[in-house]
């Protein structure tokens, strides 16, 4: 009977039954605790941003942090304990970006960090950039073993002397040598995890396409992908036809086209004002000390809640950060909101362009 019946269902079928059942293993309870939170008309995010750290040995040149005195956030470091109680009071959140402003590595609590994440199945990464100056090797086999999923290191040159230039105080060879060993770790215990990305920031001291073609080719000794990346100053480089073959980067609209770029093809992202408001929806982000930013640029105020104390789920659906959001998408101006002040904010509300359903859900949000 069974078998006249499999016969019976067309190709077609089969396989949407087949991709419906793969789909369905690969769920876990954090998936239908955010489902049955939808049901409810509750919006929740199964990726947050906690700055691990706000310290940083380097004085990078157009370094926020530096150039704000810190702002509101402070100086500091993510404690495990509030992490711990973090991850058990939102029992939803699937994967922490643990970078921003400081320096990861300077944080004193960060192995057991990364071992709890790891006893937990909570991915933890740093795509928003470490410097890698100062890693021990503790740490450096812990990143490996408790499965620290990727990172980005900032590399802007391919030796000291320019690599010092736009970071300055760093030491290139540390830098260099801290992959390497990193990469031996990887293969003692057959790991593919962390995936390390080579950051390039494309100055007026590395554009040349001699130390272009060099910083690949260490990249891909060291097993590394690389991205290239525009100077926020807004810095055209002189052989601009060269620079964007080389990098993928496209210069020609500054706001909106390749922000990053890689060695194999060129990407074209959304405005800036869409890759950080968004944050508020799909993974917002968490000073070290648990106040709500709302999002990684954010240096003026908080939300006035604090999710370490009161949950993610209490601190998302606070006053402000409601009509913060609904003032995002073209609603009623939100005075109290940290986004009043913003560069952002500003040019989409005087060109009434405003955040869209469609944007968020591009990002990967389900919400309103």
């Amino acid at each position: 009977m069974f078998k006249l019946i499999k016969k019976a269902i067309p190709p077609s079928v089969k396989d949407k039954i087949k991709s419906g059942i793969k789909f369905i293993r690969q769920l876990d309870y954090r998936d239908l605790i955010i489902w049955m939170n939808w049901i409810i008309g509750i919006k929740l995010p199964s990726k947050v941003r906690i700055d691990a750290s706000s310290l940083c040995q380097l004085n990078c040149r157009g370094c926020f942090m530096r150039k704000f005195n810190y702002g509101n956030r402070g100086k500091g470091y993510l404690k495990f304990t509030d992490f711990e109680k973090f991850v058990k009071m939102n029992p939803y959140i699937k994967e922490v970006e643990l970078s921003n402003l400081g320096e990861v590595f300077l944080n004193p609590d960060l192995k057991k960090i990364i071992q709890f994440a790891y006893s937990k199945k909570v991915k933890l990464t740093a795509w928003n950039g470490v410097n890698f100056n100062t890693v021990s090797d503790e740490i450096l086999e812990a990143l490996v073993k408790y499965q620290f999923y990727g990172m980005n290191v900032a590399i802007d040159g391919s030796s000291q002397e320019i690599y010092s230039w736009y970071r300055r105080n760093g030491n290139f060879d540390k830098v260099i040598d801290n992959i390497k060993k990193l990469k031996e770790y990887k293969e003692k215990y057959h790991s593919y995890h962390p995936i390390i990305v080579w950051q390039y920031v494309v100055s007026e001291l590395n554009q040349s396409e001699s130390e272009i073609k060099r910083a690949k080719e260490m990249a891909h000794e060291l097993g590394c992908k690389i991205i290239f990346i525009k100077d926020w100053d807004g810095f055209i480089p002189d052989d601009l036809p060269m620079v964007e073959r080389e990098t993928g980067l496209i210069y020609e609209n500054k706001e909106t086209g390749g922000l990053y770029g890689s060695e194999d093809n060129k990407v074209s992202y959304s405005p800036l004002r869409t890759l950080f408001c968004v944050e508020l929806w799909t993974s917002p982000q968490i000073n070290y000390d648990g106040r709500l930013m709302g999002c990684c640029p954010n240096m003026t105020k908080d939300y006035g809640v604090n999710v370490f104390e009161i949950g993610l789920k209490k601190s998302l659906y606070s006053d402000v950060y409601k009509r913060t959001k609904k003032m995002l998408m073209g609603g009623k101006v939100c005075e109290e909101s940290p986004c009043i002040d913003c560069s952002f904010y500003k040019k989409i509300a005087s060109e009434n362009n405003f955040i869209t359903k469609k944007e968020i859900r591009r990002r990967k949000g389900i919400y309103d």
